[in-house]
This record gives C-alpha cells, structure tokens and sequence, in this order.
C-alpha cells in the first residue's frame, strides 16, 4: 500500500525514480532500500518523501497514516483555505462581546473574532508567546500573562491558569511525545528554572484533580475593555471535520465579579482542552 501510495503520487508528477532519487539526495539504489522497507519508514523520512514529492494534504495523511506516524498538523495558512475554517469565523463573529478563538492541536491560533482580538490584541509583542499566535504559549512564557490572566494576582494565576494549563500540556505531551513541536515545549519551559519547577507539579496536580478537570468556580480575569477584574468562565469545543487533526474552539464568558467569591486552589480546568472534550466551565 506504501509503495503504491508513492508510485502513484510520482508517476502523476511525471517523475522517474531517478528524478525522486535526486530530490531525496538519495541514489538510487538507496532509494530502492527506502521503497524495500516502505512501510516501516520513519517520520524524518516520509517527511522527505512528502516534500520531494509535493504531496497535497491527503496523501501526505495517508502517507504517515500507511507507515505508522502521526500526521503532523497542516501549516495554519493550509488551514485557512479549508471550509471549515470559513464557517468558524462566521459563528464566531456573531459572538460580539465574547472572546472567541480557534486553535490547532498544538494551540497555535488559527482564528479569531473581533473581542479575542479586542482583549489580547494589545498585549506587547512576542517572538513565540503572544496571545494572538499560540494559547499556551501566551500562558508559560509572556511576561505580562499574569496581568490578564489573574489580573496581576499571581497566586491566582498560577493556580487557576499556569498549573491547569501544565497539566493539560503534560498530558498531551504523553499522548504524542514524539511530536517536534510539544517537545520544543519542553525544552522551553526546561530552560526556565521557575517555570520548571512549576512543570515538575504537573503530574501531582494530575492525580489530584485529572488533567482537565471542570469545576463551576469563575477565574479571576483583567477585562481591558471595562479596565477591571472580571469572573471569566471558558467554553471549550472541538471539531474533526478537518483532517488529519481537530480544529478546537475557546469562548471566553465573562460576569462581573460577586462579592466574596472564592475560588480555592486547584480547581480549574485547563484553558484549552484536549479533543474530545466538550465541557463547559
């Protein structure tokens, strides 16, 4: 099936083996040992393959689907272009005062509506962690996460958003950890000593409360729009119908804080859940 799957995809492209050869920076004997052994090529491998090939995005999934990888998430600009993506935007613009996003299985964001944008578009620039690129990445390594995100309590950030939200990372994470870029993840939050130890919390959090588990109580949250704290309650969704991953989706609800509200320790679900879910918190 392997074989076949290539064979059909090159001779479509008016490529010979030598041609294939070449691109792959393989001879082509070499090239006749990858073909002998097809269905059991690595991920770097197939991933050469899909290059050299110019596989379109259905292939390229059954390509590592056939050898046994997991397929890694299509480009967000690949993910643009698809139907679904056209008809998140539309719901979510029709959500004027709630913060909605869009996001990969990897939280890289894919969409947004006009408050998201209202909200966390003001946040200061960032090379990889800006809120208006990847979710977690906004929650492990900003700066001025805390600022929205506990409005400036920082007990209340991180139990209510940094920890969920390693747990919920360390789970997916054990669900995929050959994927480049969870590891990268990793070795992110491995380089700062605080957010490490925070990490090394994770699976102790897990046992207690499982890795995204709901509870009612609202989480403390800076409104830029209102300039004041808020309860911010989070709606999560997923959506399969793009393959070969989920597009998954975040609300945020807000209500005006009420007067003696306690929120312990420990008790909120991670921001953004793991497929599959479909939970409100």
């Amino acid at each position: 099936m392997v074989v076949r799957l290539i064979e059909e995809v090159r001779q479509a492209k008016h490529l010979t083996k030598q041609a294939l050869a070449e691109r792959l920076g393989l001879t082509p004997r070499s090239l006749r040992n990858w073909m002998a052994r097809a269905s059991c090529l690595q991920a770097t491998e197939v991933a050469r393959l899909v290059e050299a090939l110019k596989m379109s995005a259905e292939n390229r999934t059954n390509l590592y689907i056939l050898t046994g990888q997991m397929p890694p998430a299509p480009p967000v600009g690949e993910l643009l272009r698809t139907p679904e993506v056209d008809l998140y935007q539309d719901m979510i613009d029709d959500l004027r005062r709630c913060p909605s996003v869009v996001y990969s299985d990897c939280w890289d964001v894919v969409i947004t509506n006009r408050a998201f944008r209202e909200v966390f578009g003001g946040v200061r620039r960032h090379a990889t962690a800006h809120p208006m690129r990847n979710t977690q990445g906004f929650i492990f390594f900003h700066p001025d996460a805390p600022q929205l995100l506990g409005a400036g309590d920082v007990t209340a950030f991180r139990e209510h958003w940094l920890m969920p939200a390693l747990a919920h990372y360390s789970a997916t994470l054990q669900q995929r950890p050959e994927d480049p870029r969870l590891q990268a993840i990793e070795q992110e939050i491995d380089r700062r000593p605080a957010l490490r130890r925070a990490y090394r919390r994770a699976p102790g959090w897990i046992a207690e409360n499982g890795d995204i588990a709901i509870r009612p109580s609202a989480r403390l949250f800076w409104d830029p729009r209102i300039g004041r704290a808020v309860d911010a309650h989070i709606i999560t969704e997923h959506h399969q119908g793009y393959q070969p991953m989920t597009l998954q989706r975040a609300t945020f609800i807000f209500r005006e804080r009420r007067p003696k509200a306690v929120s312990t320790a420990f008790e909120q679900s991670a921001l953004f859940a793991l497929p599959g879910d479909h939970t409100r918190a």
